[in-house]
């Protein structure tokens, strides 16, 4: 989370953007909340509804599942499992100059 929090930082006005899912649930949404920053996350996370959920976890069978997005809302890339910053790093950079 940290290294997200990061990058997030560094993108911020590049019109790069990290945005974190969490389960629309009042059983969990303070706990999805106190994980997400006592993780250190400091970048936008958005209480999803679970018909978006839904959607955005079609055909996902890996955790972490990270999907990239154009600015017009069309699927570009989507990488599984965890890295390290300078690899999301390079396929931050690598998506970018892509759609430029």
């Amino acid at each position: 989370m940290g290294d997200l929090s990061e990058l997030a930082k560094e993108y911020k006005g590049s019109g790069f953007r990290i945005i974190g899912l969490s389960p629309e649930n009042p059983d969990m949404v303070l706990s999805s909340k106190e994980m997400f920053e006592s993780a250190g996350g400091n970048f936008t996370n958005i209480i999803a509804s679970q018909s978006v959920i839904k959607t955005m976890l079609q055909g996902v069978n890996t955790v972490p599942t990270t999907k990239f997005y154009d600015s017009e809302g069309r699927l570009v890339t989507v990488v599984h499992g965890a890295k390290s910053k300078q690899k999301w790093i390079d396929i931050i950079e690598t998506v970018m100059n892509e759609k430029a």
